[in-house]
C-alpha cells in the first residue's frame, strides 16, 4: 500500500493480547481499531496532500455550526485545554481563516469567527470529505451500510452506558 508511513503496521493488533477475553471479541476490538487507524492515515493523508492540518479540520467545522462560540466553549466542545485552544486558533489566525474578538457585552470572553477565506477553506475541506466519505462507506452496499449503522450505534450505546458508570459500578463489572 503506498502512502502509508514505514512505522504504519496496519495489520498488527492495535493494542496487547487481551487475555481472559472471548476471542472473537478480540479480533471484533482488533478490526476496529485498524480501522480507526487507517481512517487517521487516510485522513491525514488527504489534509496534507491539500496543505490542511488535523486542527483547522475539526475547528471550522465547528466555527461554520457555531459562528461566534467563545474560545472556552471551543475548547469544551473539542476537549482541550486551554493552551492548546489558544495555540489551535493562533496558527488559523495568522493563516487568515479566524478572526478573534472580545466578546461586546463581556470583555473578558473572546469570540472566534470565520474569516471569508475561512469558509471557503471549510467547503474545500467537506468537499474533500464527502469525496473520502463516499469512496469508503459509500463503496459497501445499502445492505452493509444498514448493518454497519445498527451496529455502530449499539456500540456506541455501550460505549456511553460505560462512560456513564460511577466507581462502584466499574467495580462490580471488573469482577
Amino acid at each position: 500500500m503506498t502512502g502509508l508511513p514505514e512505522h504504519a503496521h496496519i495489520e498488527e493488533p492495535c493494542g496487547p493480547e487481551l487475555e481472559n477475553l472471548d476471542p472473537q471479541t478480540a479480533r471484533v476490538f482488533h478490526a476496529m481499531g485498524r480501522v480507526m487507524r487507517l481512517h487517521r492515515l487516510a485522513t491525514g493523508k488527504m489534509l496534507s496532500e491539500h496543505a490542511m492540518q488535523h486542527a483547522e479540520a475539526f475547528t471550522l467545522p465547528l466555527l461554520v455550526m457555531r459562528e461566534g462560540i467563545s474560545q472556552r466553549d471551543l475548547g469544551d466542545v473539542l476537549h482541550l485545554s486551554p493552551p492548546r485552544v489558544s495555540m489551535i486558533l493562533r496558527e488559523l489566525e495568522s493563516s487568515g481563516l479566524v478572526v478573534r474578538r472580545p466578546d461586546e457585552s463581556d470583555r473578558r470572553v473572546t469570540r472566534v469567527f470565520l474569516t471569508p477565506m475561512g469558509r471557503r477553506r471549510e467547503g474545500e475541506q467537506r468537499t474533500l470529505l464527502r469525496d473520502y466519505v463516499d469512496r469508503t462507506f459509500g463503496a459497501l452496499s445499502k445492505a452493509d451500510q444498514i448493518e454497519l449503522e445498527r451496529l455502530l450505534g449499539e456500540l456506541a450505546d455501550r460505549t456511553m452506558e460505560v462512560l456513564q458508570e460511577t466507581p462502584e459500578e466499574e467495580d462490580q463489572a471488573a469482577r
